[in-house]
């Protein structure tokens, strides 16, 4: 299968927001526990993520009650310093409660969703794409970090052309141009439009 352009993951990426990703974003940050719990269990499913925590409450809002209760509080001042510490930290906390399971990209979808920047997502088939094959942070950032310089200014061109597209997005009542062009702009959306580009040409490999 092509490598897909980063045209085509701009388009990709603005429809995964608006049908997805912002919701999931408005859910964690003003919702009800109720609320917060129902929108995990959606973006882990989304993300296809919730087979790392244990099935005994599976379909049950319990299952992610001790990840809200450790990501709930935290603020964007705690990964000022050291990002990828405190991911760690976190991630280490989620699996002690979950039974040692391997919650890295869990951890970082969720913190992503939380706080967007300057969490970046781990991803087994973005990690594939990069060409590494361990699963260390620093690694994975590092190597994320030098491959988006090196092709920014391609993705921003890219981006930049979404809002002349809005009769194309999935969502059009919220999807305006204006919208487009207001979130298009942003270094988070052109992160994850990188993200997207990753998970398609990791798939591929």
């Amino acid at each position: 299968m092509a490598i897909k352009t980063f045209e085509y993951c701009s388009l990709f990426y603005l429809n995964q927001w608006l049908e997805h990703d912002m919701g999931f974003c408005d859910a964690l940050a003003k919702g009800n526990r109720s609320k917060k719990l129902d929108t995990l269990r959606k973006a882990a499913n989304f993300y296809r993520v919730a087979r790392n925590l244990p099935s005994k409450y599976e379909g049950d809002l319990k299952r992610y009650e001790l990840v809200l209760d450790i990501i709930d509080s935290l603020k964007p001042a705690d990964f000022k310093k050291d990002p990828i510490e405190e991911i760690y930290k976190i991630k280490d906390k989620i699996s002690d409660k979950y039974g040692k399971r391997g919650v890295l990209s869990l951890t970082t979808k969720f913190l992503w969703i939380k706080f967007k920047e300057p969490i970046l997502i781990y991803d087994s088939q973005a990690s594939m794409a990069l060409g590494i094959k361990s699963e260390g942070l620093s690694s994975y950032y590092k190597k994320w970090r030098e491959e988006f310089k090196d092709n920014k200014t391609a993705i921003v061109d890219a981006c930049s052309k979404l809002p002349d597209m809005y009769k194309y997005a999935a969502n059009q009542e919220t999807g305006t141009k204006e919208y487009i062009d207001e979130i298009a702009s942003a270094t988070w959306f052109h992160e994850r439009v990188f993200d997207a580009y990753l998970w398609h040409k990791g798939k591929n490999a």
